[in-house]
């Protein structure tokens, strides 16, 4: 997944200063009082992500490419998905956080199947937000927080990073459609904010198959 946003962009710099603007007035929680055992299960899905991880990066190797393994065969795979079979990936305290119904999305990332249909559906949220705020110009130098990227082709759906990120991702990996601030070439931009940096970093290294990491 390369860095397919050039931060120059008109219609880029106006997501991303739309989106600041936007979440600048909403309420951030990062921090939320954790059952017992959502440590033990958050570090087991983290484990077993990390594991999966290891197995997708096997698939291409030299010799897993020309004998044709398959990569849910390996060890590394059926340890990891043992792992999330063990654990509880429920909890999700900050789910409905920076979803705000007033720009609810028309579809979804995920069930939308071409990239017309996806950026159509970021688009639904967009022109929404537009409407309701006043944005500063976008400044990456200025500005805190992260700049995230997610492609929606490569996701498997398997809700590690949902609850490691204690839910700004969501089953899908799709951080909330708050932050979302344009999408092109099949990768959605986003903006998240620096209270919840660690939050979005800890779903990124739960997140097995990579289809999210931060814009460099």
């Amino acid at each position: 997944m390369g860095n397919t946003f050039e931060l120059k962009d008109d219609a880029a710099r106006k997501g991303l200063a739309e989106t600041i603007s936007w979440c600048a007035g909403l309420e951030i929680i990062a921090d939320v009082e954790e059952p017992g055992d959502a440590r033990f299960q958050r570090e087991t899905a983290m484990q077993a992500g990390k594991l999966i991880q290891r197995a997708c990066m096997e698939r291409n190797s030299f010799w897993n490419r020309f004998f044709r393994r398959d990569y849910v065969k390996s060890g590394s795979f059926r340890r990891g998905a043992e792992l999330y079979r063990q654990a509880d990936l429920t909890y999700a305290p900050l789910k409905d956080q920076l979803r705000s119904p007033a720009i609810c999305p028309t579809g979804t990332l995920s069930g939308a199947r071409t990239d017309n249909e996806r950026k159509a559906v970021v688009r639904s949220v967009v022109s929404k937000r537009s409407a309701l705020v006043s944005p500063k110009e976008y400044d990456p130098l200025a500005d805190v927080g992260k700049l995230l990227l997610y492609v929606p082709v490569e996701n498997l759906a398997d809700g590690a990073a949902r609850y490691a990120s204690k839910g700004f991702f969501d089953d899908d990996n799709v951080p909330p459609w708050d932050t979302w601030a344009d999408f092109s070439e099949g990768t959605l931009l986003s903006w998240v904010p620096p209270q919840l940096v660690v939050l979005a970093q800890n779903g990124i290294d739960a997140n097995p198959e990579c289809c999210i990491r931060w814009f460099v």
